[in-house]
């Protein structure tokens, strides 16, 4: 709660200025309002509307053929659709240059050329994207790729070739981060490191369609649930585990920032609590995303 004094002249500046910040915090960087699409006879969706906000990584998951990729489809305007798509204020069919220019991301498969190294592949890009050479050097470390390696996507491997298409995905500037099943063929140290990635973006709106819904768990914040034509937003605070602390702001000194831990980690952190004299109540175990999910299916 924030508390401001007035003087009768600085009244009516103070107002619009605290107004104008707050829309400015409270901005949507996707806006999708009342969409239908419909592919041949099948409805896919009908009249959808959701907004998604800057800092938050979405999980988006539904069953097979649910329409998952359809959707980044139509964000990314490779879709017509019924209804508006708006990215950080643009219309994506009236204003596309201005709506596409902060959007980035992979849907369906990676887009490389199989002939050029790691290294020439972000810099053709780099070219095309009209970014400085010296973002390539950036991506490669960023990513774990040697800069020295002559090897030719041809005889990468999956995971490295979706590790790369992340690359040329991080060379704009983007507010936005679209990735589809982005950890597809990594082995589980490459789907931690992608974690630690994804989630150091804190100025960005990343959404993420997986079939892994355990990962999913661990890396968002909200989710998007496609079900029967329709999408269910899950707000993050409805899914994790239950803490009924007194002395909160010691507490979240302590706690991890994700909530989602296994029995162990939370014998680890009560102990931690106690040994800080937080008074604990109750530890809750809330119902796992998974089975939320299968309720909900179920409801429909």
């Amino acid at each position: 709660m924030k508390c401001v004094i007035f003087t009768r002249k600085q009244k009516k500046i103070q107002i619009h200025l605290l107004i104008f910040l707050e829309m400015e915090e409270k901005m949507n960087t996707v806006e999708v309002r009342n969409v239908s699409k419909k592919l041949g006879d099948n409805n896919i969706f009908e009249n959808v509307s959701f907004n998604l906000e800057k800092g938050k990584i979405y999980g988006l998951v539904g069953a097979n053929g649910s329409g998952k990729s359809t959707l980044l489809k139509i964000i990314m305007s490779l879709y017509k659709t019924k209804g508006r798509v708006l990215i950080n204020g643009f219309d994506v069919r009236k204003n596309f240059s201005e709506a596409l220019s902060k959007v980035s991301g992979i849907v369906d498969n990676v887009s490389l050329y199989d002939f050029l190294t790691a290294k020439e592949n972000l810099r053709y890009f780099a070219y095309l994207y009209d970014v400085d050479y010296s973002k390539v050097k950036e991506i490669l470390e960023l990513l774990k790729f040697d800069i020295n390696d002559k090897r030719i996507v041809k005889h990468f491997s999956l995971g490295m070739k979706q590790k790369l298409g992340l690359g040329v995905s991080l060379l704009k500037d983007s507010d936005v981060l679209i990735l589809d099943e982005p950890t597809n063929g990594l082995d589980p140290k490459g789907i931690m490191e992608l974690r630690q990635l994804l989630k150091s973006m804190k100025d960005k709106t990343i959404i993420v369609s997986s079939h892994m819904i355990s990962e999913i768990e661990k890396l968002t914040t909200d989710i998007l649930f496609i079900n029967n034509k329709s999408i269910t937003k899950i707000e993050s605070n409805t899914r994790h585990r239950e803490f009924k602390l007194g002395n909160y702001d010691l507490a979240k000194d302590i706690l991890p920032e994700s909530m989602n831990m296994s029995d162990e980690e939370v014998s680890v952190y009560v102990k931690k609590l106690a040994d800080k004299n937080v008074p604990i109540y109750a530890v809750n175990e809330s119902s796992g995303l998974e089975d939320m999910l299968i309720d909900l299916m179920e409801d429909k």
